[in-house]
């Protein structure tokens, strides 16, 4: 597995100690994290893959998808969704949020991760490229390879606003590695929190200037502000989201 897999596996291991509960690996590649699942003893364990003929893991089901349209499931049928590295390809966030609210069960959990494109060193390729890291230059306007592009990197707020507004409330964030480049920011760091503040302050609306407290230590955690990929661990609830007729 590689790092990103690995940080994913012990979420796992950590949160859900039955063995039993029915999890949902999407996107999952070779299978080398679902594999290591069925090898922990999760008995209980799907793939889906737009490309399923890769997937080697054994003893699995890997159901034919793409992640652009709904997911052959019925609703209300997983304890666990987990997708890594997979969102930014994406045409649709909040309809893929969508889905993953309607097949996960009520107080089920996904795990999402996806590059962080707001750790200091990213920040700082933007401000002299207009670029952000893993997204350094543009997609080809040449071929639609959305598989291996990252058509739509998202920053934190980004991903949080997917999540949120269709059920999916952020429970932890983790990261798989810690930037060297971005370890410099530490030094700014009272100058970005200040100026973060700031902005965030301007808020209008009262419901969501409380929200935006939690935004501005979410973003200023080591997993956002230093690391290279933003892992995310939410859970399914009823939301209040007003959605504009």
């Amino acid at each position: 597995m590689n790092r990103i897999e690995t940080k994913t596996f012990e979420i796992v291991i950590s949160n859900f100690t039955d063995k039993k509960i029915r999890i949902l690996e999407l996107a999952p590649g070779e299978g080398y994290l679902t594999q290591a699942l069925i090898d922990e003893g999760y008995s209980n364990v799907e793939a889906l893959d737009i490309n399923p003929q890769r997937f080697e893991a054994r003893g699995v089901k890997c159901h034919k998808g793409n992640l652009n349209e709904p997911m052959p499931f019925e609703s209300d049928s997983f304890d666990l969704v987990i997708s890594v590295e997979g969102i930014e390809h994406l045409e649709n966030q909040y309809k893929f949020a969508s889905e993953l609210n309607r097949v996960l069960k009520e107080n089920a959990h996904t795990i999402i991760t996806t590059p962080n494109i707001i750790n200091f060193a990213s920040r700082i390729r933007f401000l002299m490229t207009g670029f952000y890291a893993l997204a350094a230059r543009p997609s080809s306007e040449f071929e639609k390879n959305w598989v291996i592009e990252h058509i739509y990197p998202l920053t934190f707020w980004q991903l949080r606003h997917i999540l949120h507004t269709n059920g999916l409330f952020i429970r932890g964030i983790e990261t798989d590695h810690i930037r060297k480049s971005s370890i410099v920011g530490l030094l700014f760091y009272p100058f970005t929190y200040l100026l973060t503040w700031k902005s965030l302050a301007k808020e209008g609306d009262p419901r969501q200037r409380e929200k935006n407290k939690e935004i501005q230590k979410q973003i200023h955690t080591r997993a956002i502000y230093l690391g290279r990929t933003q892992i995310i661990f939410a859970e399914k609830r009823k939301n209040s989201y007003i959605r504009a007729t």
